[in-house]
């Protein structure tokens, strides 16, 4: 269970949240029984994980008085670099599953991230997020939070919030704040919940020391109880009878036990 819930109040807890996905993406999730986790600097924002300007100039002022101590060009050069070594090592080392917050389905978000009438959005709720997703249930490494829109040329991180690459995860600018992104955010490290991407789960050996790290691939799936995590299934708008019918045996033969609707956006 995930214990850490970042910006989110108790009464948000079962509050729906969607999850986008191309038929493909859909038979991979059932094959796989894992969620697809992508690492930050794969994403389309191109500020994922980063510091905003301001914040990122007040941490190196921060760290000038150690040039006085320190008088090796090395480690002049570690102390000015710290903050773009804090980011890209964040960046690298945090996976990500993102999901959209509201009671209705989005047609903007049908058209960006499925693109077509075979395609379908699963439904969920934040408790079962939190219940039924097997990250590391650490709160210091897996934390489930809303994410925070900010105009990054001016928004203010303590020093310490700063520091913090999970902290840094759970903002995305402005022109994202329509999504209303839910997200869990845990550490890129392969443990014996996780699936390979041969669609095989780790063994224990697999998971200890630097066997761990999942430095070569461009994210983690993460093992899940799906049935216990999707609430149902919406067909994208438009989707042929055939594709219905399709979806329906699918979802029978995998025994989810989840209602498959048709979208509430189709035309007549």
């Amino acid at each position: 269970m995930i214990e850490n819930l970042k910006n989110i109040p108790p009464e948000d807890l079962d509050r729906t949240v969607w999850r986008y996905l191309t038929f493909t993406k859909f038979v991979s999730l059932l094959t796989y029984n894992a969620l697809w986790f992508s690492k930050l600097n794969i994403l389309e924002d191109e500020f994922e994980g980063t510091m905003p300007p301001g914040t990122k100039r007040a941490v190196q002022a921060r760290h000038q008085p150690w040039k006085e101590v320190f008088k090796a060009p090395e480690f002049q050069r570690q102390i000015e670099n710290w903050p773009d070594e804090n980011v890209k090592s964040g960046r690298e080392l945090l996976v990500v599953n993102c999901r959209f917050l509201g009671e209705e389905e989005s047609e903007r978000m049908w058209d960006k991230y499925v693109g077509s009438p075979e395609g379908l959005a699963i439904t969920s709720t934040i408790r079962r997020l939190s219940e039924h997703v097997y990250v590391w249930p650490d709160p210091t490494i897996s934390q489930l939070g809303r994410v925070q829109y900010v105009d990054y040329q001016n928004h203010h991180m303590t020093t310490y919030a700063t520091a913090q690459a999970c902290e840094r995860a759970l903002l995305k600018g402005k022109n994202f704040e329509h999504e209303q992104e839910v997200r869990i955010v845990t550490m890129n490290w392969k443990i014996p919940n996780c699936v390979s991407m041969e669609g095989v789960r780790y063994t224990p050996d697999e998971c200890k020391g630097k066997d761990m790290n999942n430095f070569e691939n461009p994210g983690l799936y993460v093992g899940a109880n799906l049935k216990g995590l999707i609430q149902g299934i919406v067909l994208a708008p438009q989707a042929p009878k055939w594709f219905e019918l399709l979806v329906r045996r699918i979802v029978e033969v995998s025994q989810l036990g989840a209602p498959v609707r048709r979208s509430t956006l189709e035309n007549g």
